[in-house]
């Protein structure tokens, strides 16, 4: 899994999930060190504006919250969507612990797996429910 993919994953991870396997990796006695973060950011939301060449305009802004650590060294990267500071912090040590390929990285790639097969169910119902969605014009 490439590093976006595990970012991306790690961001839609339960929160419940994801703070677990972070407590169990830092049990682990691992060194650690937040070397950024975790803060709450705002980010803006573009789209393209049709037939106007590459200009875009913002939609408005969502809130991130964000955070880097080392384990052992290695860098790890977590961002979360909200204001949920203790889950960016788990989701850069998860990322971290696959970046070193630490003893808990197949656990990590099984946790991302699962948020990416959950989001691939919530797509299918999303597209399910707009085929089957009936919208009368008066």
């Amino acid at each position: 899994m490439r590093a976006e993919q595990r970012a991306e994953a790690l961001s839609a991870a339960d929160g419940s999930a994801l703070e677990e396997l972070a407590d169990e990796i830092l049990a682990t006695g691992v060194a650690v060190e937040v070397t950024a973060g975790p803060e709450s950011v705002s980010a803006p939301v573009r789209v393209p504006v049709p037939g106007a060449g590459d200009t875009t305009v913002v939609l408005g802004h969502v809130a991130l919250t964000r955070c880097a650590v080392t384990l052992s060294g290695v860098r790890g990267d977590g961002i979360r969507p909200g204001h949920d500071l203790v889950g960016a912090v788990a989701a850069a040590v998860c990322d971290a612990e696959c970046e070193r390929r630490g003893p808990h990285a197949g656990r990590v790639l099984e946790l991302c797996r699962a948020a990416e097969q959950a989001r691939a169910r919530r797509d299918a119902d999303r597209a399910e429910m707009v085929r089957t969605t009936r919208v009368d014009e008066t």
